[in-house]
């Protein structure tokens, strides 16, 4: 059995945007994924509206953004280990919404809080941390249908 994924970030924007979000089809709670960029920053990939000569639809897999820099240093530890995450748009403020400003997309990342211990260490937070975050916290839990 598996353990519970728990929120790592509840809510964090997507900087630098690479698309035109009105145009794009991207919806709240539609699925992501995290990666690595040529430049070392942790990309944000979705999968795009991008039709074929303006007409007939197709979605490709694409860059959204990039995270910040402390949501990465929060994800940077699971992606490193190679960590399963539940990434999600949870907010988008579209250009023709935005009222002048940089149109917006927020995603939340869920996982399994094990590698945060060096980021809740730096903190100070590691008094209760470790117990409530300490491996296997879920394992022990039956499974519903009496396997």
């Amino acid at each position: 059995m598996t353990d519970a994924k728990l929120p790592l970030i509840h809510k964090a924007p997507v900087e630098g945007l690479q698309i035109h979000v009105a145009r794009t089809g991207l919806a709240i709670g539609n699925t992501a994924w995290l990666d690595r960029l040529t430049n070392g920053r942790i990309g944000v990939f979705a999968r795009l509206s991008r039709p074929i000569f303006g007409i007939v639809p197709r979605m490709r897999p694409g860059l959204v953004g990039h995270l910040g820099p402390m949501a990465e240093e929060i994800v940077a530890p699971s992606l490193a280990h190679g960590d399963a995450l539940r990434v999600r748009i949870i907010d988008i403020v579209p250009e023709h919404l935005s009222n002048g400003f940089p149109p917006e997309v927020y995603i939340s990342v869920w996982g399994d809080p094990r590698h945060l211990q060096p980021i809740l260490q730096a903190a100070g937070l590691t008094e209760n941390a470790e117990a409530s975050l300490a491996p296997g916290k879920f394992s022990k839990l039956k499974p519903a249908y009496g396997s």
